[in-house]
C-alpha cells in the first residue's frame, strides 16, 4: 500500500468525521424545535445508535490503518535487509571474478577466506549437501552459496567448451 493510498484513508476519515459533526449539528438544532414529548425521546435514542454506530466504524477503521502502516513497515524492513543482502552478494561475486581474471591489490585476505569459503562449498555440494544445508555449515548466506555454485556451474561449461 503506498503513501498515496494512506492519504487517501486518512482524507476519508477526516472526510467522515466533518459529515459527523454536520449531521451532530443539524440533530441538535432540530432537537431545540421539539417539545419534551416521544418524538424528542425517539429522535434522542436513534441519534445515540447512530453515534455509536458511526463511533465502531471509525475505530474499525483506525485498526485498519494501524495495520496496513505497520505491513508497509514489515515490507520496507524486509526489502532494505535484501537489498544489504543483495549487496554483499555483489560485491563477494565481484571479488570472485576479479581474482579470476587478475590480481586486485589490497584482497587477499579477503581472496583467501573467499577462496576457502568457495572450496567448502564446493565439496560440500560434491558430497550431496543441500543448500540449506551448506549456508547452515558456514554460516552464510543461501544466496551466497547459491551465487558459488551457479559461477562454478558456469566456469565448468566454459571450462568444457
Amino acid at each position: 500500500m503506498s503513501i498515496i493510498e494512506l492519504r487517501f484513508l486518512i482524507l476519508a476519515q477526516l472526510g467522515i468525521d466533518i459529515v459527523l459533526i454536520l449531521v451532530f449539528i443539524m440533530v441538535i438544532r432540530r432537537l431545540r424545535s421539539f417539545n419534551q414529548s416521544k418524538s424528542f425521546v425517539k429522535t434522542i435514542k436513534t441519534f445515540q445508535s447512530f453515534v455509536s454506530d458511526a463511533d465502531k466504524i471509525a475505530d474499525q477503521f483506525n485498526e485498519q490503518l494501524t495495520e496496513k502502516h505497520q505491513v508497509i513497515k514489515r515490507l520496507n524492513e524486509q526489502l532494505d535487509k535484501r537489498i544489504g543482502s543483495l549487496n554483499i552478494l555483489l560485491n563477494r561475486a565481484d571479488i570472485m571474478l576479479s581474482s579470476e581474471g587478475e590480481d586486485v591489490p589490497g584482497h587477499n585476505n579477503r581472496d583467501n577466506a573467499s577462496n576457502n569459503h568457495q572450496t567448502e562449498i564446493i565439496r560440500m555440494a560434491k558430497e550431496g549437501c543441500k543448500l540449506e544445508e551448506i549456508s547452515g555449515r558456514l554460516s552464510i548466506p543461501k544466496g551466497e552459496v547459491k551465487l558459488v555454485l551457479d559461477l562454478k556451474k558456469t566456469f565448468s561449461q566454459s571450462d568444457k567448451k
